[in-house]
């Protein structure tokens, strides 16, 4: 049930706000689970990009919420990254893994932040 409930905040975030897997899923996973960083990163990407990522997409298009031309040029530097970033992952020892995404995690909330109140 706890991992159903996760999910479905997860969902609505996703559709919303364009978040899920790495701001949510990932530490939730993590914090509520004891999954360890590879796991939730794997996990998250499995649970949400085919079913929310379509779903959300098809929502935004219908609005003319969607660039094509910019999601399309996104697409061979996010599938070349994911690639890489995947292979990369592998090196790095769990607990760095982690730091690493939180002090990601950090430096994003505080400029999104900072953009929302000053911007």
């Amino acid at each position: 049930m706890g991992i159903f409930a996760i999910a479905c905040v997860c969902g609505v975030a996703s559709g919303m706000f364009g978040i899920g897997g790495g701001v949510l899923l990932v530490p939730l996973l993590g914090l509520l689970f004891a999954f360890g960083q590879h796991r939730a990163q794997g996990t998250s990407l499995v649970a949400l990009i085919p079913p929310t990522g379509i779903l959300a997409l098809l929502a935004y298009s219908r609005e003319g919420y969607v660039s094509w031309k910019t999601g399309l040029l996104l697409i061979p530097g996010v599938f070349l990254g994911g690639i890489v970033g995947g292979v990369m992952a592998k090196w790095i020892r769990p607990r760095l893994m982690r730091q690493i995404f939180a002090a990601i995690m950090f430096v994003l909330g505080a400029l999104q932040a900072f953009s929302a109140w000053w911007r």
